[in-house]
């Protein structure tokens, strides 16, 4: 990939993300402001569409995901996660549909990552990508 396709390439990814991510983000504190399943979920499912889209983007450009990038997502993912657990236990005011929005929403989101994950490499190619790395990290005797 020449240099010139990688910058298009990182302008189209943050055209994406910048679009449906913002509105994704707005959907899912309007869902949990006005206690809205709908408009929440509606935000998870955009949030999952702006995934679909890089995926789209890095099939177009013959490219994966950075490291960076896959440490951004996972660090987002684990803020906002961090973030709705400390609102179910310490918010009075968080309601059964906050709940189930959040419950909801966030295994949407898992689940469209471990679905990429099969899909990009199969059952058998993840699992043997997991256990070279468990591998890795083992000591050798």
């Amino acid at each position: 990939m020449t240099a010139a396709d990688a910058q298009e390439r990182r302008l189209a990814v943050m055209t994406a993300w910048a679009f449906f991510g913002a509105f994704g983000v707005c959907l899912i504190l309007s869902g949990f402001s006005e206690d809205s399943l709908l408009a929440g979920l509606s935000g998870f499912a955009t949030m999952i569409v702006a995934f679909v889209a890089h995926v789209i983007i890095n099939r177009i450009y013959g490219a994966d995901f950075s490291q960076p990038q896959v440490a951004l997502g996972l660090g987002a993912y684990v803020v906002g996660a961090l973030c709705y657990i400390t609102s179910v236990l310490f918010n009075p005011g968080f309601g059964e549909t906050d709940v189930a929005l959040g419950l909801v929403g966030f295994t949407a989101l898992a689940s469209a990552f471990v679905i990429y994950i099969i899909i990009n490499y199969g059952v058998r190619g993840s699992y043997q990508m997991v256990y070279k790395l468990n591998g890795a990290e083992r000591p050798q005797r």
